[in-house]
């Protein structure tokens, strides 16, 4: 019989590799918005991930048909491997922990209060009825951090499953870590690192005054004590370009970089006789963001700032640049320059 009782049970099961991180999906049979008295008898089955002490809701899915079958055919559809139900028959037990189905019983409460006990560690059997003290699903128990190979296979599932947008509990926005110990791992920075977030964190909390981008970008630079600034552009944005030198060299040395140096030229061979003269074939530079980076890379800049870069050229020159990177203004040929533009209107996104 699979009951968990206790953290450390569910722990064991966890090593076991019964209920690996990656599986671990917790179903929650419902009767409207709650959770269903008898677990084989609900409307439908919410489908949430409890990993690294966030809860995130997946789905939630129509349940057809009211036997122990109906149930663990669901669940299995759906990958499940621990249930949070209210009351369950003997012979539904005995099928779930036949197919390594975890069972937490005896819940009760709505789908809302569940979800916010789990990101707590407080959901167990019994809950909502006070009838156990002892602790069942304890969040901080994915936040342990193995050495290893452990730690890389942690590295690869956080990486695998993070929704940000899909996320239920919003931990960031109350101030907390939604990645527990697992952030020490993957964010240890240096201290050249540290520096460049405590100045744009600066730049961020401007509290008097609203900034623009462009006063950001000479503001954090400034906080940086950066004296060598390079300008990746694209030829297509050469007046803005040209103001936003002109104001950096206010305070900055400024080395401007076009996207056609070191271009390979491309001739377009379809030459045409017209009114009995020959027209020669038309000649273009190809972009070149390597060489662009590479200038800019001998000028040693302490900062490069992108203006313009196509969608993919902005990424090679990124690559190969020996200094930080940031965009200042981006080229949408469509849209004036705004490409955000796109997202608020049907139009736009229609023809995508």
């Amino acid at each position: 019989m699979v009951i968990i009782r206790h953290v450390s049970c569910l722990r064991s099961y966890v090593e076991h590799g019964k209920l690996s991180g990656k599986d671990n999906l917790i179903a929650i049979p419902l009767l409207k918005e709650r959770v269903a008295p008898r677990c084989t008898f609900a409307e439908s089955i919410l489908v949430a991930s409890l990993k690294y002490g966030r809860v995130t809701v997946q789905d939630n899915v129509p349940f057809e048909g009211n036997t122990s079958i109906d149930l663990v055919r669901t669940l299995n559809e759906q990958g499940i491997r621990t249930l949070i139900c209210g009351g369950i028959s003997e012979s539904a037990r005995e099928a779930l922990v036949s197919s390594n189905v975890a069972i937490i019983e005896n819940v009760t409460g709505t789908a809302e209060e569940i979800l916010e006990a789990l990101k707590f560690g407080k959901v167990k059997s019994g809950f909502g009825f006070n009838a156990i003290e002892d602790s069942v699903v304890d969040a901080s128990s994915a936040n342990d951090t193995p050495s290893g190979n452990g730690l890389e296979a942690q590295k690869r599932e956080l990486s695998e499953e993070i929704d940000c947008l899909n996320c239920v509990d919003r931990k960031c926005l109350r101030g907390e870590n939604c990645v527990g110990e697992l952030a020490s791992n993957l964010t240890k920075t240096s201290n050249e690192v540290q520096e460049m977030l405590e100045s744009a964190m600066d730049v961020a909390f401007e509290e008097e005054r609203k900034l623009c981008r462009m006063a950001e970008l000479v503001y954090y630079c400034l906080g940086m004590k950066y004296e060598r600034i390079g300008v990746a552009f694209c030829i297509e944005l050469l007046h803005p370009s040209t103001i936003l030198v002109g104001v950096l060299r206010r305070f900055f040395k400024v080395f401007p970089v076009c996207c056609k140096i070191g271009g390979v030229e491309i001739e377009d061979d379809n030459s045409k006789n017209l009114h009995g003269y020959t027209v020669k074939p038309t000649c273009h530079i190809a972009c070149n963001p390597i060489m662009q980076a590479e200038m800019l890379n001998r000028f040693e800049t302490d900062i490069n700032i992108i203006v313009g870069l196509c969608v993919g050229a902005d990424s090679i020159f990124t690559s190969a640049s020996n200094a930080p990177v940031t965009t200042i203004f981006v080229k949408d040929k469509s849209l004036a320059n705004n490409p955000i533009g796109a997202v608020y209107s049907d139009y736009y996104l229609n023809e995508i």
